[in-house]
């Protein structure tokens, strides 16, 4: 009995024992939970809703968070929530937040060298070519320089499309142009100013209204999905399909500081997911296309230049790129420089 007793409690210090030192693996094996201050933390400033342009955003931040195992978490603020859409490079300098959408023609005069992008009939017309170019613009050390003024760098080269033209006045010919209060942007203002159109640049959030009320005739935007977006085809009778008079300098930049103190590790699947945005956009865009056309189809008015028209458009161009480097030039900007590093890089990239 006395033995019985030995082994029973030999046994049962020997099962203690070796729970002890099982517990002790697990407890030494398992990954350590992330704390608070292991995480980086930024706050994407955005305005309008999600879209074809911000859309692909979302499988981005998807990717880092995976790919840094929780470590980089991005938030992205939609409606302008955190700063006005003209004022971002304002909060981009300050701090405010760690990235941003962007479009130099909102504030033209802090990245002035930008606008090589928004010059009339300069770029080409594949969505995914037109993300290669401005990933291309942004290689040029004088645009680095430009955007460092804002304690900005680049993000994510991710452009938008073409523009279209949408409204409520026909324009099947360019004398159709004249006295049409039409919202179109900088340097492609200048073509159809020509031809006696009155252009004007308001926020795209004040457009729905501008158009509805009437104090806007015509809307040039994004192409196809940027009117669905902002639901410009719900007040519109017409859509000039074969406008394509460029677009603007848009994309997402970063805050230096905050790019700075990246982890290599985050920089490096950053810069890896960068090289494949321009076709990811690309994509994204298309898929918009096949989307929004069918729906525009059903309450407007398909108008197409006829080709002589806008060749009379197009002829135009090239005195206001040239009126465009006078004025860079006048400002002790290399404006030449950048229109003709620019062009080469279409070549390149475009083949024409």
């Amino acid at each position: 009995m006395g033995m019985n007793r030995e082994r029973i409690r030999k046994r049962f210090w020997a099962i203690v024992i070796c729970s002890v030192f099982v517990m002790g693996i697990f407890v030494t094996y398992v990954p350590k939970a992330i704390s608070a201050s292991d995480v980086i933390t930024w706050n994407v400033a955005l305005w309008g809703g999600e879209r074809d342009w911000t859309r692909p955003l979302h499988k981005y931040v998807e990717d880092m968070a995976k790919l840094t195992n929780g470590r980089w978490q991005i938030k992205l603020h939609y409606g302008a929530v955190l700063s006005p859409s003209k004022e971002h490079l304002d909060g981009l300098k300050a701090g405010l937040f760690e990235a941003c959408q962007f479009c130099a023609s909102y504030a033209p005069g802090k990245t002035p060298l930008q606008t090589v992008f928004e010059l009339p009939f300069i770029l080409p017309q594949d969505p995914e070519k037109m993300c290669q170019m401005m990933a291309a613009l942004w290689e040029l050390p004088v645009l680095k320089k430009e955007l460092a003024r804002w304690n900005a760098v680049p993000f994510l080269p991710a452009s938008i499309t073409q523009y279209g033209l949408m409204g409520n006045k026909k324009i099947a010919k360019v004398e159709d142009f004249k006295g049409v209060r039409t919202r179109i942007s900088g340097e492609m203002a200048r073509v159809v100013e020509m031809f006696g159109a009155a252009p004007t640049m308001i926020p795209v959030s004040d457009l729905y209204e501008a158009m509805e009320r009437g104090t806007l005739d015509m809307a040039t935007l994004p192409w196809a999905f940027s009117f669905g977006a902002f639901k410009i085809n719900e007040v519109s009778k017409y859509v000039t399909t074969n406008f394509n008079p460029g677009s603007q300098s848009c994309a997402y930049l970063a805050n230096k500081k905050a790019w700075d103190a990246l982890p290599d590790e985050f920089k490096k699947y950053h810069m890896e997911w960068y090289k494949k945005a321009p076709k990811v956009w690309g994509d994204e865009y298309k898929k918009g296309d096949k989307k929004w056309i069918p729906i525009y189809k059903k309450n407007l008015e398909f108008v197409k230049l006829p080709d002589s028209e806008r060749d009379k458009l197009v002829s135009k161009a090239e005195g206001v790129w040239k009126k465009w480097v006078k004025r860079m030039e006048k400002r002790g900007l290399p404006g030449q420089k950048v229109l003709d590093y620019f062009l080469a890089k279409r070549k390149e990239i475009a083949g024409y």
